[in-house]
């Protein structure tokens, strides 16, 4: 009987309270595997993009509960620790919970597009290919970029630096069944300075940070100037050590960059930056890698503290007295406190 099958209780970015109830698109019994997916469901004469946020009986008579336009993700985009921080910060600062969302996730989600690709891949000559290279005419690019990939594969990244036109040549190579796209082992980068020796302060405030196992809260005071930065990098590094992820909080766009700079010229991983300068490719970019995992370290503002750390090991708020975290426009929240 369809009054026996439970609701989709369905998330929309709509300045109302509460769940609305929609029928999942087919004749089968929802399950729990629809929880933290997006669902196209029809609201009055449009159509919106929402999230099942949870199952249950319907709240309304059962002819009256429409049936979602379609099912967008067949598995769950964030993690349970992501939407439970979603739900607490809707109930504390007493907002929808589809707001809340709506401002946690790129705009490719919120159109209803998937995340940008965030394997980085390579190219490799293939069994034929390393076989039939040499009779590729001497002198073409065709042959130079064969002769590239004798040595081993070549980072997609590394060609687009040191290659002009590569991905039409190795198109042509591929036709040919000379070369494969495979996926890429990342490779760590190789930090550009040295770390320097901690004074007898900074080393007392890292052990404190770094020695504790369970989570807990510390505040590190100090003058400009004192070193605070060298402790947080310091503790990143152990973060990183322990195969966890890192989220660092700077409360203006302007701090980024000095700070990028130095990350960078230190860790031995890619850092990740979201802001609102970004293109809302480069945003979604940020926001999947590190909710895939892949990303280890992710540098940004305020509303960097909703992106999904499925490994978080280490959350730094600079300057964590300053009110630009607060944010003042649409859904209001202390990105701090969140």
């Amino acid at each position: 009987m369809p009054a026996l099958r439970p609701c989709l209780k369905v998330a929309l970015p709509l300045p109302l309270p509460g769940l609305f109830d929609y029928w999942p698109d087919s004749p089968e019994t929802a399950g729990i595997d629809w929880i933290g997916c997006r669902v196209k469901v029809p609201f009055g004469n449009r159509e919106l993009v929402g999230w099942v946020t949870a199952l249950g009986p319907a709240q309304s008579p059962e002819a009256n509960v429409k049936t979602v336009v379609q099912r967008i993700d067949s598995t769950y985009l964030g993690t349970d620790e992501w939407l439970q921080t979603l739900r607490w910060t809707a109930q504390y600062y007493h907002a929808p919970l589809g707001e809340v969302l709506h401002a946690a996730t790129p705009s490719v989600l919120r159109d209803g597009l998937g995340l940008p690709e965030t394997c980085e891949y390579q190219w490799q000559l293939t069994a034929l290919g390393q076989s039939q290279w040499r009779s590729l005419r001497k002198g073409s690019t065709l042959r130079a970029m064969a002769e590239l990939l004798v040595n081993g594969p070549c980072m997609e990244a590394w060609l687009k630096t040191h290659r002009p036109g590569w991905r039409a040549v190795l198109r042509k190579l591929e036709s040919r069944d000379l070369v494969e796209r495979i996926a890429g082992v990342p490779q760590p980068v190789k930090p550009e300075c040295a770390a320097p020796a901690l004074n007898a302060e900074q080393q007392s405030a890292l052990a404190a940070i770094t020695e504790r196992q369970t989570f807990a809260v510390h505040l590190l005071e100090g003058v400009t100037g004192s070193g605070k930065t060298e402790v947080y990098i310091h503790a990143i590094e152990a973060c990183l050590a322990q195969h966890k992820q890192a989220l660092v909080l700077v409360p203006e766009i302007g701090l980024t960059p000095q700070l990028l700079s130095r990350l960078q010229s230190r860790l031995p991983v890619p850092i990740h930056v979201l802001h609102s300068n970004l293109n809302d490719t480069e945003r979604a970019h940020a926001w999947a890698a590190m909710a895939s995992g892949r990303g280890r370290v992710l540098l940004g503002t305020r509303s960097a503290v909703f992106t999904p750390l499925p490994e978080a090991g280490l959350l730094i708020v600079d300057e964590e007295h300053d009110g630009s975290y607060k944010q003042q426009d649409g859904f209001h929240y202390h990105a701090r406190d969140v």
